[in-house]
C-alpha cells in the first residue's frame, strides 16, 4: 500500500510521462501501482497511454476493469466511448458517452466527444448542439471552439465559424491554425 503522498507523487510523475509521450512507461507503471493502490487515475493514464498508441481494444479493455470496481465513473465511461468512436463502432461509442452524460451532465468533454461522434455521422446540427453545451459549461476549451467553428464552416455560416476561431485565438495567441483558418474561412 501506498501513502496518499506518495500516490500524489507517483500521480505527478505519471502526468509528465505522459505529456512527454512516454507512453509505454505510463502503462508499466500505473499497472505496477495499481497492484498496490487502487486510484482511478491510473486507470484513466492507461486508457490514454493505449490511445496514444492506437491500441483502441486495450483502452477498452482496461476501462472495462476499472468499470467493474466503478460502474458509473462518467470518465471510464467517456473514454470507453472515445475508443469506440476511433475503432469505427459508432453505436458502442455513443452509448458510452450518452450512459456518462447521463451520470453527468455537466461533464464538458463528454458533451465535446458526443459532437465529434455526431460531425462524423454527418449529423452537424446535433454536433453543433452539443459543441454549444460543452462551450457554456466551460467556455475557455479550445478544442471545443475549434470543433465547432469546423462545425460552422461546414454549413456554411462562416461569421459564427470565425467568431469562434477567434476565441481560439483568446485561448492560445500562438495558435496558428485558427489565423490561417479565420483567413480561408469566406462566404462563396
Amino acid at each position: 500500500m501506498i501513502s496518499d503522498q506518495q500516490l500524489k507523487s507517483k500521480i505527478d510523475i505519471l502526468t509528465n510521462k505522459l505529456k512527454a509521450e512516454l507512453f509505454d512507461e505510463v502503462i508499466a507503471e500505473s499497472k505496477s501501482l495499481l497492484k498496490k493502490r487502487y486510484h482511478q487515475i491510473f486507470y484513466n493514464m492507461l486508457s490514454l497511454s493505449y490511445q496514444s498508441l492506437g491500441k483502441f481494444d486495450l483502452s477498452i479493455k482496461i476501462m472495462e476493469e476499472g468499470l467493474r470496481k466503478e460502474p458509473n465513473n462518467p470518465f471510464f465511461l467517456n473514454n470507453i466511448g472515445i475508443s469506440h468512436h476511433k475503432l469505427n463502432h459508432l453505436k458502442e461509442a455513443e452509448t458510452y458517452l450518452k450512459k456518462g452524460l447521463k451520470i453527468a451532465p455537466k461533464y464538458s468533454v463528454i458533451l465535446n466527444n458526443l459532437g465529434n461522434l455526431k460531425k462524423d455521422l454527418n449529423l452537424i446540427d446535433e454536433a453543433i448542439q452539443y459543441y454549444t453545451k460543452s462551450i457554456q459549461i466551460e467556455q475557455n476549451i479550445l478544442e471545443t471552439h475549434l470543433n465547432l467553428a469546423n462545425a460552422y464552416n461546414t454549413i456554411g455560416k462562416f461569421e459564427e465559424a470565425k467568431l469562434h476561431f477567434r476565441k481560439v485565438l483568446q485561448i492560445n495567441p500562438n495558435y496558428t491554425e485558427a489565423h490561417r483558418l479565420i483567413s480561408e474561412t469566406t462566404k462563396y
